[in-house]
Order: C-alpha cells, then sequence, then structure tokens
C-alpha cells in the first residue's frame, strides 16, 4: 500500500514537544524562548536554539501572531475566600482593570501552596496578560519557582518575594502599629500584648518591627511573653485561646493589640467568657475596621487602612509594568494606615464606660 507525500509530511512533522523533549526543557520554556521572554538563561536558551535547529523547527506564525496578541485579562490570586479583605482589593483592582479593557479572573487558594502553583500555571496557560497575588507563604520554594517562570509581570499585595521582577503593594502596617503601641504606652501601659500573625509575610514583620520600635522609643523592654504570634492562620478561635491565656496569667497585660481581621471575634469572646471589661479591666485596639468593631460596646480603636486601595494601586501598577514591555523592575508603592481613636482604650485601672460583651 502506498504512502502519499502529504501523509508522509503529516507524519514527520515537528512539533513543539520535539524540541522540548530534546532540549530537556518544558514546552513552556520553548514557548518563551520563542517570545524572547527575558527570564529564561542563557544556557537553557542556547539549548532550545540548537534543538530548534537540530530539528529543522520554526515556530507557527500563525501561533505567534496569537501569542503576541494580549489576552486582555488579569489573573487575581488570594488565600482565603471568607475573608472580606481580599472581597475589597478585587472590587478595587476590577474598578481600575475594567477601565482599561482588561477582565479579572479570580482564584482562591485556599492557603494551599500546591493549588497557588496549579493557579499561576493555568494563568500561564490561559495567556493571562498579569497577575496580582497575595501568596500564603512568601518563602515556598515551589511557588516562587514558578513565579520565576512564568511569562507575565506579577504586582503582588501585602507579601515581599524574592522574584527580582515582581512589584508590590504594601499598607504601611510598620507606621500604624508604631503609632497605636506608642498610643497605648502614652496612656500608661507597660504591659501590652501582641496578637499577630507570624512572620512568614510581610504584614507580620512590619507589624512586630513597629511594637518593638514603639518601646525602644520611650526605654522600655517589651514583655516577651505577652507576644502571640502564630505562622499558621491567625482566626477568631487563635485570638480567643491566646486572649483567654494572657487574661489567666499572672501579670497580666493591661492592653491587646489584636493584628488581624479575623482575631477580634475571638478576643471579644474570651473577654466575654471571663468577664473582662473593656476598657476598664483592659484596652483593647483592633485592625482593618469593620462593622463589628464599630457596632460593639464601647466601640473599638482600630488602625485601618483601605483594601480596596491596596486593589486599586496594584492594579495601576501592574498597568504600568504591562506599558512598559519586558522592563520590569522592583516597585513598591505604600497605602498609609490611620488610627481611629474609640471608646476601648483608657489609661490602666482609669476606664470608666467599660463594658464585659
Amino acid at each position: 500500500m502506498s504512502v502519499t507525500s502529504s501523509a508522509k509530511n503529516k507524519v514527520s512533522r515537528t512539533t513543539v514537544r520535539d524540541v522540548a523533549r530534546l532540549a530537556g526543557v518544558s514546552v513552556g520554556t520553548v514557548s518563551r524562548v520563542v517570545n524572547r521572554v527575558d527570564n529564561v538563561t542563557p544556557l537553557i536558551r542556547s539549548r532550545v536554539e540548537a534543538a530548534m535547529i537540530s530539528l529543522n523547527w520554526k515556530p507557527s506564525m500563525l501561533a505567534q501572531n496569537m501569542r503576541d496578541q494580549s489576552s486582555r485579562m488579569v489573573g487575581f490570586i488570594f488565600s482565603d475566600l471568607d475573608n472580606p479583605l481580599f472581597a475589597s482589593m478585587v472590587k478595587g483592582a476590577e474598578s481600575v482593570l475594567t477601565k482599561a479593557g482588561y477582565q479579572l479572573i479570580v482564584g482562591s487558594s485556599n492557603d494551599s501552596a500546591e493549588h497557588e502553583r496549579s493557579l499561576i500555571e493555568l494563568f500561564g496557560q490561559r495567556q493571562a496578560d498579569g497577575l496580582i497575588f497575595t501568596m500564603t507563604d512568601e518563602g515556598n520554594p515551589d511557588v516562587l519557582a514558578s513565579l520565576s517562570r512564568a511569562s507575565f509581570p506579577v504586582v503582588m499585595i501585602e507579601r515581599e518575594v524574592t522574584i527580582p521582577s515582581s512589584g508590590k503593594v504594601v499598607a504601611d502596617h510598620y507606621e500604624g502599629t508604631l503609632q497605636a503601641t506608642r498610643y497605648l504606652i502614652g496612656l500608661g501601659h507597660r504591659r501590652i500584648a501582641l496578637i499577630t500573625g507570624g512572620q512568614n509575610n510581610f504584614v507580620g514583620r512590619a507589624r512586630m518591627r513597629g511594637f518593638m520600635q514603639a518601646h525602644r522609643e520611650h526605654g522600655l523592654e517589651p514583655v516577651l511573653r505577652l507576644i502571640r504570634s502564630d505562622d499558621r492562620i491567625a482566626d477568631a478561635a487563635f485570638g480567643y485561646r491566646e486572649t483567654q491565656l494572657l487574661l489567666s496569667m499572672n501579670g497580666r497585660p493591661t492592653a491587646i493589640l489584636a493584628l488581624g481581621r479575623k482575631l477580634l471575634r475571638g478576643v471579644l469572646a474570651a473577654c466575654r467568657a471571663t468577664c473582662t471589661r473593656i476598657p476598664e479591666d483592659i484596652s483593647l485596639i483592633a485592625t482593618n475596621d469593620s462593622e463589628l468593631a464599630e457596632l460593639v460596646q464601647p466601640a473599638v480603636t482600630v488602625v485601618r487602612y483601605s483594601a480596596f486601595d491596596l486593589g486599586s494601586e496594584a492594579a495601576h501598577l501592574l498597568l504600568h509594568r504591562l506599558g512598559a514591555g519586558n522592563d520590569w523592575s522592583p516597585s513598591t508603592i505604600v497605602v498609609p494606615t490611620e488610627i481611629v481613636i474609640r471608646g476601648s482604650c483608657a489609661g490602666p485601672g482609669q476606664g470608666s464606660k467599660g463594658s464585659a460583651l
């Protein structure tokens, strides 16, 4: 049985997978070499180009033209679907990107590094123009490797990573915590508890620095056993447990800084369970303003910043980087914080309008 010339050509046609196999790299790496993306090492680039020559393979002009066209799509990966802060960030980013003609596609990783990697790869396959990202663990090597391989610009929100091409937008948690701690020290507090997330991300580290700096400025040593931070999830249950432990100890704190969106509910519940009055028995400052902080009696003093602004500034920075071609130099935008004074703080033992909640 004879085989036509056309059929022979179809059987023997070299594909991008053949090139990737010969070069010992992924198909995505071949694509980045073809599209002249900068984040490919010279050694890998030379291997891919040598494989292309050896196999006499040239990329399809149609495929290249399709890749050169913008998808007009931006990805947004966040860690916790239940956290209303992320909803505000998404709204902020969407308000900017929609006006610029981009569609925002969101994905929740549920605090899973493996899911974060999958989402990064998915946005790469869908040829997203860029990515806004709030990763769970800044030091996770697998997620960082996926980001390094990405062929689009990345803007981190509230995170600080070692990827040279990434930009970041953060709230000024250092200054906010510094001012809140100064305020409590000024009221006469010397045993100040800090309940917050751990040091595996920018937010936790910035808050710790602000807390320590305020004590240093006043010549004070923070009481280290009153610092409760956790590299896992700082949620309401964590706030409840740690507040009960703090209130049951000898030399218990006279003030608590509960710095984490989900902590306040747990801290208030612990105060209620132990009949601890605010601010008569203990002063309280929370973070991320909420209806709960405003409506509880007395209303809670907070370190406030705009999650909406974090999202919108991240979108503006991403658009700037998209307009800069491959010039993705590191850059940072800082969103300010402010202290909103309400009725939950007083000098030690001086509160007059406290509530046992």
